[in-house]
């Protein structure tokens, strides 16, 4: 138990460093300092013009109401970058071994495969909330240089972004072990999470006027919902300056929790019969 603790934890570092001395690290890291620095000039500079972007909210707006909806837009691009930072530290986790061929040093080593890539997921997981939280931190800054406070809704928002990043990464590494070339797995991830689940939303809107929850963007959306509860739909948009609910934040969670645990057991099982060629 001891030993495989050790090669865990051993595993976790050794693949973390390999993470932020790659230029994946470097690209995210310009993006990450570029979105940030955007969004904090918008929040300086219109601040006051938070309305127009809200048809049907008062003009007058509370200072508790306006720090809520400057979050919600804060949490509206934070919803991407677990996506994209994922892609670029998950998608290469097994595929990359196999086309690199460095799978042929790898599968040999004395180390179980199961602690191997778990060690590998949580260095990914790791280095994408990394790099999450220089984003975070200018949310933060912002918030405390206009309103002097953070409101409870935004150390809400971190534990759903936590909970989400652990989740879009082992579906990232589901769809690595699937392939064995990085390119595959790259353009799949993007493919299934911004193709497919549109086409998904835009079926279901379209011919049954219903939002399908239980597909995993849905549920990441609750992100910015715990600011307002703002339904974005291709053929409908609905806002409510009310957070969102209990039982809706317990359902998401779950949601987003599923796709999680389903992926990373399932690449578990695929990369224990990988065979390095």
């Amino acid at each position: 138990m001891n030993r495989t603790l050790s090669q865990f934890t051993d595993g976790t570092s050794y693949y973390f460093r390999n993470y932020y001395r790659s230029r994946s690290f470097f690209l995210m890291l310009i993006v990450t300092l570029l979105v940030s620095s955007l969004l904090t000039y918008f929040s300086l500079k219109y601040i006051g013009k938070l309305p127009k972007l809200f048809p049907g909210i008062p003009t007058n707006l509370s200072p508790a109401l306006k720090e809520r909806l400057l979050g919600f837009l804060w949490a509206l691009i934070l919803l991407d970058l677990p996506v994209f930072a994922s892609v670029f530290f998950g998608s290469p986790a097994i595929s990359g071994e196999i086309e690199n061929k460095t799978a042929y040093h790898i599968f040999p080593l004395p180390i179980a495969r199961g602690v191997l890539l778990l060690s590998k997921y949580l260095a990914a997981v790791l280095i994408t909330l990394s790099v999450l939280l220089i984003y975070l931190i200018f949310q933060g800054g912002v918030l405390l240089y206009i309103f002097g406070a953070l409101p409870i809704n935004y150390f809400s928002s971190i534990g759903l972004l936590v909970v989400f990043t652990f989740s879009i990464v082992a579906f990232t590494f589901l769809v690595s072990s699937i392939f064995n070339r990085n390119t595959y797995a790259y353009i799949s991830v993007f493919l299934i999470y911004f193709l497919v689940f549109e086409a998904i939303n835009v079926i279901s809107e379209f011919l049954y006027k219903t939002t399908p929850f239980y597909l995993l963007d849905n549920a990441a959306d609750i992100i910015s919902k715990v600011y307002v509860n703002a339904g974005t739909g291709l053929f409908s948009t609905s806002l409510s300056i009310n957070a969102a609910s209990s039982s809706e934040i317990f359902s998401s969670v779950l949601i987003i929790a599923i796709y999680g645990i389903i992926s990373i057991v399932a690449a578990l099982i695929i990369f224990q019969r990988k065979e390095a060629y």
